[in-house]
């Protein structure tokens, strides 16, 4: 957990933040295969075996059939299907938040704030899917490729904020300049969480490393994303991202929620959106 919350401090590395509403993807999708592979690079020698069965590697890979509207798809990893969520129309909408009311001051439990879904019910469903090995080798991996992304979504402080605001999906944001160096601005502040910092920090120090390489293949530097991150931990701190349990980790995502800073961008200004 610490270490995909430095995630957060390493995005905010570089650029001036001062933006036309986007569609929520926590983390964007770079964003997302970074949290799953370092996932992965985390992973016991037995768990990656156990992966390879469950994605039937050595049988060129799992084809997962249509569901909810999306595509046949085929995996041999589940880091790109870390995306699958996102996918249009999203399968479970409401478990990719926890809303809670602004007089909230900590995250205590694993229950949804009120009748409503949220991700901790998204966790809860998929991890049972996972677990149980009675189930199909296609409903395991879906489930597991959901957990990789009610994961990152967790970490992504926003995905854990107010419900009077959409966490920050109705306050509007202008941005002097560029996140990085995409053309693409956001809108709201949940935008300015979701791709522009992991843009203008993290993905930018790789793109002016002098190992950037303007022919990799698209996905390459979220590769290399993983391998900074990694260089900038121990053995000791990595072992401590297994401990605790996914409210907890809320919990540390909803104190970056409260801080001030997260709520207003380095420069520029904020407004509430016309309802």
């Amino acid at each position: 957990m610490k270490l995909l919350l430095a995630l957060s401090m390493l995005i905010i590395g570089s650029g001036a933040f001062v933006g036309i509403p986007n569609k929520a993807l926590a983390w964007s999708e770079f964003g997302h295969l970074t949290v799953c592979d370092l996932a992965y690079r985390n992973t016991t020698e037995k768990t990656r075996e156990e992966l390879d069965k469950l994605f039937q590697v050595e049988e060129g890979g799992i084809e997962i059939k249509d569901r909810d509207g999306s595509i046949d798809r085929w995996y041999t990893s589940f880091n790109i299907g870390c995306l699958e969520e996102d996918e249009r129309p999203r399968k479970h909408p409401k478990d990719h938040f926890l809303n809670v009311e602004r007089d909230t001051t900590e995250i205590e439990g694993g229950t949804c704030p009120g009748p409503s879904s949220c991700i901790f019910a998204g966790i809860d469903r998929d991890l049972q899917i996972l677990s149980d090995t009675s189930q199909s080798n296609e409903d395991r991996v879906f489930a597991l490729m959901a957990i990789g992304h009610w994961i990152g979504d967790l970490h992504q402080p926003l995905h854990v904020s107010f419900a009077d605001d959409w966490g920050g999906n109705k306050i509007k944001v202008r941005l002097e300049g560029k996140c990085g160096t995409i053309r693409r601005k956001p809108g709201n502040l949940h935008a300015m969480w979701d791709f522009c910092l992991v843009e203008s920090g993290l993905f930018e120090r790789i793109r002016r490393s002098d190992s950037f390489d303007p022919a990799w293949a698209r996905t390459t530097i979220t590769y290399r994303a993983v391998s900074l991150l990694q260089d900038a931990t121990t053995l000791e701190e990595e072992k401590e991202i297994v401990k605790g349990s996914p409210w907890e980790w809320a919990n540390e995502s909803y104190k970056v929620t409260l801080q001030p800073e997260t709520q207003c961008p380095l420069s520029g200004f904020l407004e509430p959106m016309a309802a």
